[in-house]
C-alpha cells in the first residue's frame, strides 16, 4: 500500500483532514503527509476544535488504496497511529509519553498531541485519513486560557525548539513501520505493536 510518501507544506488551510483530500483524488500522490503551519478551523474527535496556531505540527497523512479495509484493519490504524507518534516523541526526543484512549497523548497528565481517522469509501479508490495534531513549539503560554491547565508542548518539555521538518520526516519513517503489517497481514508483527501500544497506554502500562 505504501510508496515513498511525499511531504507537502502549506501557510494555512481550514484543515488538513480536509485538504489532503484534493491531493489524493487528483492523483498527485498515493500516500502524501500534508503539513500546515496554521490550521483555522482544526477539528478533534466528534468534530470539536483544535486549537492550531504557527507552531504546531498539524498534519494529515493521506493514503490511496484500493482496498476495502475491514473495521479490525481500521482500529489498527487508529491503535498504531497513537503508536507511531508515541515512538517518535519517545525514541527521538527521550520523553516518556502516555496514550490515553482513544486519540490522546499524555506527558504528566497534560495534553501533548491527538489524532483523528478517517475513512472515505464510496468511490473506485478509498482513502485513509490520519490526522496528527501535536503541540510542537506553540508553547502552552500561548494558547487559549480554558486549555492552558491541561495542555502541554515539546518546546515547552525540552525548553527549546524541535525542527518542523525533521518531525515530519520522522513521521513518515515511522509510518511504514507501524502502518505496514495491517495491510501485509502479519499478525507476528501486528502483535508486537500492540504490545507496544499496551506498554504506552494509561490503562493497560501501568
Amino acid at each position: 500500500m505504501f510508496s515513498k510518501i511525499k511531504i507537502v507544506h502549506i501557510d494555512k488551510t481550514k484543515s488538513t483532514q480536509d485538504a489532503v483530500i484534493e491531493y489524493l483524488q487528483n492523483d498527485y500522490f498515493s500516500s502524501l503527509l500534508l503539513v500546515a503551519k496554521i490550521q483555522t478551523s482544526g477539528r478533534g474527535r466528534k468534530d470539536d476544535d483544535w486549537f492550531s496556531p504557527e507552531g504546531g505540527f498539524w498534519a494529515t497523512l493521506g493514503i490511496s488504496t484500493s482496498l476495502l479495509l475491514s473495521e479490525a484493519q481500521l482500529a489498527l490504524f487508529h491503535y498504531f497511529t497513537a503508536t507511531l507518534l508515541t515512538g517518535v516523541i519517545s525514541e527521538e526526543y527521550d520523553l516518556s509519553v502516555q496514550i490515553k484512549w482513544p486519540n490522546d497523548l499524555i506527558y504528566e497528565n497534560k495534553k501533548l498531541a491527538g489524532i483523528l481517522i478517517d475513512y472515505i469509501t464510496g468511490t473506485q479508490k478509498k482513502y485513509i485519513l490520519i490526522g496528527m495534531g501535536v503541540n510542537l513549539n506553540n508553547s502552552h503560554n500561548e494558547m487559549p486560557e480554558n486549555i492552558r491547565p491541561i495542555a502541554i508542548s515539546i518546546k515547552d518539555i525540552l525548553h527549546k525548539s524541535v525542527s518542523l521538518d525533521d518531525f515530519a520526516q520522522k513521521i513518515c519513517f515511522y509510518a511504514h513501520r507501524y502502518f505496514s503489517p495491517i495491510t501485509e497481514y502479519n499478525l507476528k508483527n501486528i502483535q508486537l505493536l500492540i504490545n507496544e501500544y499496551n506498554q504506552h497506554s494509561q490503562i493497560y502500562g501501568k
